[in-house]
């Protein structure tokens, strides 16, 4: 996949919420949609290291990375885990060739249609707190100049979750509660609009979005109250049908 030159409006877009009141975990998912787009990426994910120093999966551009990136985590293997352990960027061009350093994950991204991976770290005075792992369809090294790129998008995660609770004593690995629990919120209601309306779980994603975009809402305050009864899945659903910008 050819990469696409770097749109200025992405990170000023991106910039600009950590300088107002925004959602965590939606912002979190802005930096994976934005480094897709500018990386050329055909999947992007993200995992934090929470309170008790588990690594937690909490961004992710579709339902096939969220499964990997969760994989993963469970199995504490594959390029997240490195990068994070290591504390430095991991690349692999060929997953065809990562079975001897990833015995069960390298297999499950071939099978999800990846062909390469790279993640880099999300940093905090040097120390990993995270990665970003960009997944792609085909087999292929990044340029320095494309990894310098995707590390950028790791450093904007790292700074929004800063940002979320500024001036606060709390550890960064503390400013992630709030995210994973918003994350388990979102993927309630996806789980209520897939049901609901017989969709993926990535068009009820979408759904999800679309209808907070019309109701000048935050997703997450809209999942909150699907979640809790608030919000039937017909009516955001209804209210969607035939969205002329989906």
């Amino acid at each position: 996949m050819s990469r696409q030159t770097i749109p200025g409006d992405v990170f000023a877009s991106l910039t600009a919420s950590l300088v107002g009141d925004f959602d965590l975990a939606e912002f979190l998912d802005q930096v994976a949609r934005g480094c897709a787009q500018v990386c050329g990426a055909d999947g992007i994910g993200i995992v934090v290291v929470d309170r008790s120093g588990v690594l937690r999966d909490v961004a992710y551009t579709d339902e096939a990375v969220r499964r990997l990136e969760r994989r993963q985590v469970e199995l504490a293997e594959g390029p997240c885990v490195d990068c994070v352990r290591e504390g430095r960027p991991v690349s692999w061009p060929d997953l065809a060739t990562a079975d001897g350093r990833w015995p069960q994950i390298a297999p499950a991204a071939r099978e999800a249609g990846f062909g390469s991976v790279h993640a880099l770290p999300l940093r905090l005075h040097a120390s990993p707190r995270g990665a970003l792992n960009l997944f792609m369809h085909e087999p292929g090294q990044l340029a320095p100049g494309e990894l310098a790129t995707a590390q950028a998008f790791a450093d904007l995660s790292m700074l929004g979750i800063l940002q979320q609770q500024p001036g606060r004593s709390e550890t960064a690995a503390g400013y992630v509660t709030r995210a994973l629990e918003d994350r388990s919120v979102i993927e309630r209601a996806k789980g209520i609009l897939a049901e609901t309306g017989d969709l993926s779980m990535d068009e009820a994603y979408q759904r999800l979005l679309d209808f907070a975009r019309r109701a000048d809402r935050r997703p997450t305050a809209v999942a909150r109250d699907l979640s809790e009864g608030r919000l039937t899945g017909s009516a955001v659903l209804a209210h969607t049908a035939g969205d002329p910008e989906r």
